[in-house]
């Protein structure tokens, strides 16, 4: 993510103007191609695309408003011009939220701040018309996107933000001006961004230190040592092992899918591994915060289905799959594997793919992941990506290079019945295995 340190560069009346023009249609797009009647096109520059040359188009196919930053495709009162696109993006999205005196509700953490976003919106649903994050646009381009997601009728947002360098969330935060904030926990990702674990620490905390300097609330995981010590002076505490303000235990943890109880109230998940159970945890927290009854938060949580291979299970005619192919660093692999070890199976594969980003510490964690899979009484275990090279061997142990050369492997082996844990990052593309198994 590249900081945008500029200082406001249009006038009120310029962003006036422009509000006037979103609110009759309530669209704003960066694709010419998704461009509705009354749309505003903003035309960013991407490594291989540069928007402006599709302003014309964008007017073209029915946009109210076109924001280009290139002079030489400027088209007159339908197109504005400014010296940056991007940061009329932010700009006009904080703008935009400055509209808004609602709750807003920030999230990240180095794993499950997907699931976990979409659990409290699931949760906070029941009562509040609610507008969260769509799927994982959690940087500096899709949190602005979000934000101009946002309707009248609107009486909380949930916004997930993402990071990858230090400063990346106080970049957000100063767009989006969060109220409320939640870290899912801190751990290794991203390190190549961050240098080490301690900046994804002082990354994360980035959030903290904005709600308490902006007077915010921030719901704490008392379970992470590192969130734990941290200085919040308006502080929600929630945890499964220690006394907080909203504490929980984990139940059945042998079950393929993650179970507490709170208040004697047991909550079945439809999410696989135990590691989700703080992820629940945290929406239930929210949920009660905001007034929304215990029974009620059971049947949201109860109700949710994760989609996109993020902690889902498919059963095919043949075989168990537990897909968890959205997200993979060291922390989020080792929750997948021990939750793994706990079901109860007697033919049980592991298929991991690489991690990326990792830089320095990049062979230590792909040989501590591996060696830690090895350990384990497997039918078989299949490692992709060059990281995994060197620490992929011995019994019914393969390596490929790509997840493609394994899935020819995996088809010629027709395997049948099988609990079978798929983990990868988008990178790595592990999920084309289902389609084999």
């Amino acid at each position: 993510m590249e900081h945008n340190n500029k200082t406001r560069t249009l006038s009120d009346t310029i962003m006036q103007r422009v509000l006037n023009l979103f609110e009759c249609s309530y669209d704003i797009t960066t694709d010419s191609r998704k461009v509705k009647q009354g749309s505003i096109f903003v035309a960013l520059k991407g490594n291989n695309v540069d928007g402006n040359h599709f302003a014309k188009q964008a007017i073209e196919n029915g946009a109210k408003l076109a924001i280009i930053d290139d002079e030489e495709f400027y088209l007159g009162d339908k197109t504005l011009l400014v010296e940056d696109s991007l940061l009329f993006l932010q700009e006009f999205a904080n703008y935009y939220r400055k509209t808004f005196s609602i709750p807003f509700i920030a999230i990240s953490g180095t794993n499950g701040k997907t699931t976990t976003k979409e659990l409290i919106n699931a949760v906070l649903s029941v009562k509040y018309k609610v507008c969260a994050t769509q799927g994982n646009l959690n940087n500096h381009i899709g949190v602005p996107l979000t934000l101009l997601q946002l309707k009248r009728d609107t009486q909380i947002a949930v916004i997930e933000m993402g990071a990858s360098h230090i400063g990346d969330i106080d970049e957000l935060c100063n767009i989006a001006e969060p109220t409320y904030g939640l870290l899912t926990n801190v751990g290794t990702a991203h390190i190549e961004g961050f240098c080490s674990l301690n900046g994804v620490l002082q990354t994360k905390t980035e959030l903290y230190r904005y709600l308490n300097k902006t007077n915010g609330k921030v719901f704490v995981n008392f379970d992470d040592e590192n969130l734990r010590k941290q200085e919040v002076e308006n502080r929600i505490s929630y945890s499964l092992y220690d006394k907080a303000d909203t504490q929980a235990e984990i139940i059945n943890p042998q079950d393929v899918f993650a179970q507490i109880r709170v208040d004697g109230v047991d909550i079945k998940s439809h999410l696989v591994g135990s590691y989700n159970a703080h992820n629940i945890l945290a929406a239930l927290t929210v949920g009660r915060y905001f007034g929304i009854p215990l029974e009620e938060i059971k049947e949201a949580i109860e109700d949710y289905k994760p989609q996109n291979h993020r902690s889902e299970i498919e059963k095919t005619e043949k075989n168990t799959l537990i897909l968890d192919c959205y997200n993979a660093n060291p922390s989020s692999c080792k929750f997948a594997i021990e939750a793994f070890k706990n079901i109860s199976s007697p033919n049980k594969r592991i298929y991991i793919g690489a991690m990326k980003e990792l830089g320095q510490v990049s062979e230590q964690e792909h040989k501590a992941i591996a060696d830690i899979i090895k350990q384990m009484n497997l039918t078989e275990a299949i490692f992709v990506g060059e990281e995994y090279k060197e620490y992929a061997k011995g019994d019914n142990i393969h390596w490929f290079l790509t997840s493609q050369e394994a899935k020819k492997f995996v088809k010629q082996e027709n395997i049948t019945s099988s609990c079978i844990l798929i983990k990868g990052s988008r990178a790595t593309q592990m999920e084309i295995l289902k389609d084999v198994l």
